[in-house]
């Protein structure tokens, strides 16, 4: 991934009002696709290039049927895309769009975590003074 994305502040204050429902659903499946940890762990494994299934077993140390059927879900809805060579089947990320949603979340996560830990430790120092 070698992409810049710039978003606007204006872009983000209007996303909403040119969203219909329709779209408010497309996004909440996206946000249920996104949020089992195990497809994380395969987006994560697959961020760089593209991997055989035994590769994402491996890396992820879990069984190929579970990570065959997160796989499956994961194409079905055209996050990842697959190719045959020979008996191997390689997948690799098609919408780029759900590393950016994940990288956006753990950066407002790390940040709403160490805004919590600044305030506990504020509120530690004043019981303690």
């Amino acid at each position: 991934m070698n992409k810049t994305l710039t978003i606007t502040e204006a872009e983000v204050q209007q996303w909403h009002l040119d969203m219909p429902d329709e779209m408010i659903d497309a996004i909440s499946s996206r946000f249920k696709l996104l949020s089992e940890p195990m497809r994380l762990k395969i987006l994560r494994t697959l961020c760089e290039q593209e991997h055989t299934v035994q590769e994402i077993v491996n890396e992820i140390n879990a069984s190929q049927a579970n990570i065959s059927k997160h796989l499956a879900l994961m194409y079905e809805s055209g996050i990842v895309s697959r190719r045959k060579e020979g008996l191997k089947c390689y997948y690799r990320i098609t919408d780029e769009s759900v590393i950016y949603s994940c990288y956006l979340s753990s950066k407002g996560v790390v940040e709403n975590l160490q805004q919590r830990l600044s305030r506990a430790q504020k509120a530690h120092s004043t019981l303690l003074s």
